[in-house]
């Protein structure tokens, strides 16, 4: 394959996600280099490379493991209105009533740890309409009281603090 690519020879390094299946497809291509007598640069020492932006990831996600309940809580209550057009529709008649700007719900991305700072700010613009969504949606049982609120308060302070400080290093 390698022949077909016209990389054969050239390959120094191979970088992937750090998975487990990643680990015998590295290992079983530098087994190939070994059995058809081809030259791996250092002995293939540098062969594999772990992705960076992957540990990266997963480190941020660990840190965000002291406030997972509330990003969950908050995760589950933008799911539970765009899940459904009569949801959605409600709570864009809320936000018509109030006359506020016709921002989107953002949901994050478990590939994007920035995107919880996202949803998480997005939400606590719509304190308001989530508050009088509750009080409509007898099924809605997510960001329900004050104490909720308080806590997504405090977990966007703590990323604030943690990007602020990241920015300074």
């Amino acid at each position: 394959m390698l022949t077909r690519l016209g990389i054969e020879g050239k390959m120094c390094s191979i970088s992937v996600i750090n998975a487990s299946y990643n680990d015998a497809a590295v290992r079983m291509l530098k087994d190939s280099f070994s059995f058809h007598k081809k030259n791996i640069h250092l002995n293939g020492k540098l062969f594999h490379v772990r992705c960076c932006t992957h540990i990266l990831n997963l480190l941020v996600h660990d840190g965000f493991s002291e406030n997972k309940d509330v990003i969950d809580n908050v995760r589950e209550s933008v799911n539970h209105i765009i899940a459904s057009t009569m949801h959605l529709t409600m709570f864009s008649d809320i936000v018509k009533q109030l006359q506020l700007p016709n921002k989107r719900l953002i949901l994050d991305y478990c590939t994007r740890w920035n995107a919880i700072y996202a949803m998480l700010s997005c939400v606590l613009e719509f304190k308001d309409i989530f508050l009088r969504y509750g009080q409509r949606d007898t099924s809605y049982k997510h960001l329900s009281s004050d104490e909720n609120w308080v806590r997504v308060e405090e977990s966007i302070k703590e990323l604030l603090m943690e990007k602020s400080l990241s920015e300074e290093l």
